[in-house]
């Protein structure tokens, strides 16, 4: 339904856009209800809906993510080569963690998230740093709403806080197993001025991964996520 809409049909009637998607009414009136509820479409007040400027935001943060992903190529790729295992850029939307971009390890068993791929913050070496990087509020407000939703968190958000804090002081984050079972990650933040503006991971399956080669990644990570770093300094994201 959002697709529908362009510069040349900037309004519609719920009628208009079950026909269009072929969708019963009612059906259509529900998603209407949906959208409007989440304040990505309005209504004028006689029956005719159009997009709202929240969409804009949207559209303003996508054109943001490929700026981001085309400055942060290079280094994904120097950093996959010289490891050998899947890099990932992750971004913070709303309360999940999606993947951007990344790039693709060429071993036989490799981590196989594709580009879209979103997470529950709480989960993962990168949700978790970008997690870690939100102002205090927002990030007990998560972690609350995480408690309602997430069994598994229930009576363990105060680990998981002192966890957050860690991430916090130490400037970068690991994982085993949280996502994907028997693999080991480490992410790093990107930054802009004072603001994280997203996370680079690497990851890989435990067994190819011993102490010393974890120690290594952590470093190349971290350095990799600086290099990207200084190449912002000049852009606006």
């Amino acid at each position: 339904m959002l697709r529908w809409f362009d510069a040349a049909r900037p309004v519609a009637t719920v009628e208009t856009l079950a026909l269009a998607v072929g969708v019963p009414l009612s059906s259509a009136y529900r998603y209407v209800a949906l959208l409007r509820e989440v304040g990505l479409v309005m209504d004028d007040g006689q029956g005719n809906y159009h997009l709202s400027p929240e969409v804009i935001r949207l559209a303003r943060a996508a054109q943001a993510a490929f700026r981001l992903t085309a400055l942060a190529r290079p280094a994904m790729e120097r950093l996959r080569d010289q490891a050998g295992e899947t890099v990932l850029l992750v971004r913070r939307v709303g309360d999940r963690a999606v993947c951007i971009e990344r790039a693709v390890s060429a071993q036989p068993v490799r981590l196989s998230f594709e580009v879209g791929a979103a997470f529950p913050l709480h989960r993962g070496a990168a949700p978790k740093l970008l997690l870690a990087h939100l102002p205090a509020d927002e990030r007990a407000a998560y972690l609350k709403h995480a408690a309602q939703t997430d069994p598994t968190l229930r009576g363990a958000n105060g680990a998981l806080a002192r966890g957050l804090a860690r991430i916090q002081r130490a400037g970068w984050a690991e994982s085993r197993a949280e996502i994907t079972p028997d693999v080991w990650a480490v992410a790093a933040p990107v930054t802009q001025g004072d603001r994280v503006v997203a996370a680079l991971s690497i990851a890989g399956p435990v067994y190819r991964l011993n102490a010393r080669a974890r120690v290594r990644l952590i470093v190349s990570t971290r350095q990799a996520a600086a290099d990207i770093t200084a190449r912002l300094s000049a852009v606006r994201i």
